[in-house]
């Protein structure tokens, strides 16, 4: 909502109703296009079958994160 259509304020600045309508918006807009660039959106199956070398760098990580969430590090 911009100052000329604030019928609540007194010309020169915005109400505090308007202000957080305003707030809200741009909140939500940022949201949507935060929630459309997420990574973890693909197809259910993935395009290509990954190495044996990519697997294990895989399994390695997830060992690493396990044993890290057991040390709570």
């Amino acid at each position: 909502m911009s100052m000329t259509n604030c019928t609540h304020g007194n010309g020169r600045a915005l109400c505090f109703e308007c202000f957080r309508t305003g707030m809200e918006r741009t909140r939500a807009r940022r949201a949507a296009w935060t929630q459309r660039e997420l990574p973890f959106e693909f197809e259910t199956r993935p395009t290509r079958k990954l190495s044996e070398q990519e697997v294990a760098h895989r399994r390695q990580m997830l060992e690493h994160l396990v044993d890290a969430a057991r040390r709570g590090a």
